[in-house]
């Protein structure tokens, strides 16, 4: 019932969204430790991916200073998770409760050792999470395409920006008419507007939920 559900939706939206949909994009199938390494202040970081959000899926702590912070429940395994709603494929953790995301690292080099990164995850004790200004760097391995996308209602996995950071930041609009743009991890239909809303992150902005009752997210 839920798939005949799916395909009569489906349907009633316009050609582009459909190859869209059709399109999935990758899940992580594990993750692999690279190493320890230095990290700057607030205004020159290393890892810089999640600049300008607040909140985005279930992480809603406050993003400040493109990192995610959590005094009681950052893991590794849960900093690869709210990495992967943006298909980063490097992720670090720092001073037991900071994770930060992007697709490169090393801008400040790596650490004389590896031992700099000495202190435990407060979410898993047995589990490192960097050092003072030092992060342990990891790297997401992502699953092969699927070939669909997973319907979601809008309001399931939502994305907030900063203040004064504009919402579209982090999606873009185009007619359903045009080909669509593969590097988005989610899209909306508006049927208002006519228009799709294509989105950088797994997760949809408020300013899109508001408009359209579902999206279409990467599994």
């Amino acid at each position: 019932m839920q798939r005949s559900v799916h395909l009569t939706v489906l349907l009633s939206v316009p050609l582009a969204l459909l190859f869209l949909v059709a399109m999935s994009q990758p899940s992580v199938l594990h993750h692999g430790y690279i190493g320890c390494f230095v990290d700057g202040d607030n205004s020159n970081r290393d890892l810089k991916g999640l600049s300008g959000l607040k909140t985005i899926g279930h992480f809603t702590d406050k993003i400040e200073f493109a990192y995610f912070y959590n005094g009681h429940t950052v893991t590794i395994e849960s900093c690869s998770s709210l990495c992967a709603l943006g298909r980063f494929r490097y992720f670090g953790l720092q001073a037991q409760g900071f994770c930060f995301c992007d697709n490169s690292y090393g801008l400040h080099g790596a650490a004389l050792s590896d031992s700099e990164c000495n202190t435990n995850c407060h979410g898993n004790s047995s589990q490192i999470c960097g050092g003072f200004d030092r992060n342990s760097i990891y790297e997401n391995f992502y699953a092969p395409e699927t070939g669909l996308f997973k319907r979601v209602a809008s309001t399931k996995s939502m994305l907030t920006t900063a203040p004064g950071q504009p919402e579209n930041s982090t999606y873009w609009s185009q007619e359903a008419t045009v080909a669509f743009d593969p590097n988005c991890l989610a899209c909306a239909f508006v049927q208002s507007s006519r228009m799709c809303r294509l989105m950088s992150f797994a997760a949809v902005p408020s300013e899109v939920a508001s408009e359209a009752q579902w999206a279409w997210v990467k599994p």
